[in-house]
């Protein structure tokens, strides 16, 4: 069964996205889906056209709605409305298979529940207020969904727009910027966080004490060309980090800024990013996880240094800070406050791939 985690504060709903919510500049993110129980759904066999709400004058599939009564014509309607998040509202229908949900759907856990989701490749292939993402764990190219991406109020009529969250909704301003520590994804408030350590395998992340972060829309490549690296659409105090080879309306990551590493934790860095061959880096830049077997730099007072990688000759050339991993009930504690929280959310597939072996720091 395809598993799209079920529904909470929307300020928390998260899904990985369509590049994995990769970046080259920091070690591997360690978000772990919560998944809550769930009713078996059963398969009842029943089938019905894959052009269903296409035809006979029927609202189409995914489009907004504000009550059911809008999704004129589809089998099993629902409306998930702004309310729930959704910018526009989205008509969708219950479902146990995926031929319930036309060609372009998808039958994914909703809730307690399943109903439909537009399939796509890519963003393009989504309405406005939406993003291509991909749930953790199925790999598969053909599960990606649209799913909310708020850009503007407008698409959040009698709401706002969560910045952080990307979904419509109140930002709960008690929870974590990005940049801060967290130890869960809900203590964010982009309901995003780089954990320390893994909560099933408690592999360590060097993301010490955890950091949040959230997600942009990669901004056009002349925003790349002055000196201040741009901060897109991202929340205040974060700058919108762009992987090699991202195109712009491509979904990167929401990093918290610096302009010295003196703005960041132990543990970290201030990296700034070049700006290209002999143009020197960037005035400012964001806060990663520093390799602790580069030049001066070196972990906080109760961390080690963890060697990632060596060279021919067996000389370290790159790690990152660890502490202790925490104890067994630590974690068992851990994932099942998550789970009483928001029985929902944490689904970012990310894939940051390692330190960076000689990051900049200018300050």
């Amino acid at each position: 069964m395809r598993l799209h985690w079920p529904l909470a504060a929307l300020t928390f709903f998260t899904l990985a996205c369509n590049n994995d919510d990769a970046s080259t500049d920091a070690g591997p993110a360690t978000d772990v889906p919560v998944v809550s129980d769930r009713p078996a759904v059963i398969d009842t066999g029943v089938d019905v056209p894959r052009d269903v709400g296409v035809d006979s004058g029927a609202t189409p599939l995914f489009s907004p709605c504000s009550t059911v009564t809008n999704c004129r014509g589809i089998p099993s309607a629902e409306c998930i409305a702004v309310s729930d998040g959704y910018p526009l509202g989205q008509c969708t229908r219950a479902c146990t298979m995926d031929s319930q949900c036309g060609g372009g759907g998808i039958c994914l856990d909703y809730g307690t529940r399943r109903v439909c989701f537009k399939r796509c490749d890519a963003a393009t292939d989504c309405r406005a207020g939406y993003n291509c993402f991909i749930g953790r764990g199925t790999g598969d190219a053909a599960e990606r969904s649209c799913f909310p991406f708020c850009t503007d109020d407008a698409q959040c009529p009698g709401a706002a727009c969560n910045r952080y969250s990307r979904f419509c909704g109140t930002l709960d301003e008690t929870r974590a910027e990005n940049g801060a520590t967290c130890g869960r994804n809900l203590d964010c408030r982009s309901g995003r966080c780089f954990e320390e350590f893994n909560v099933t395998t408690r592999d360590p992340s060097g993301y010490l004490d955890g950091q949040c972060y959230s997600r942009c829309t990669v901004p056009a490549a002349a925003d790349y060309n002055g000196a201040t690296y741009p901060r897109g659409d991202c929340p205040t105090n974060s700058v919108c980090v762009r992987e090699a080879g991202q195109v712009a309306g491509e979904t990167a990551l929401c990093r918290g800024s610096c302009t010295s590493t003196a703005d960041c934790r132990g543990g970290y860095i201030c990296l700034k990013p070049s700006r290209g061959v002999d143009a020197g880096t960037y005035t400012n830049g964001y806060c990663a996880p520093l390799n602790c077997h580069y030049m001066t730099q070196t972990c906080p007072s109760g961390a080690t240094c963890q060697t990632t990688r060596s060279d021919d000759a067996g000389v370290a050339t790159s790690g990152f800070c660890l502490r202790p991993p925490p104890s067994d009930a630590a974690v068992t504690d851990a994932s099942a406050d998550a789970t009483a929280d928001a029985p929902a959310t944490d689904i970012p597939a990310t894939t940051d791939a390692g330190v960076t072996d000689a990051p900049t720091d200018g300050g």
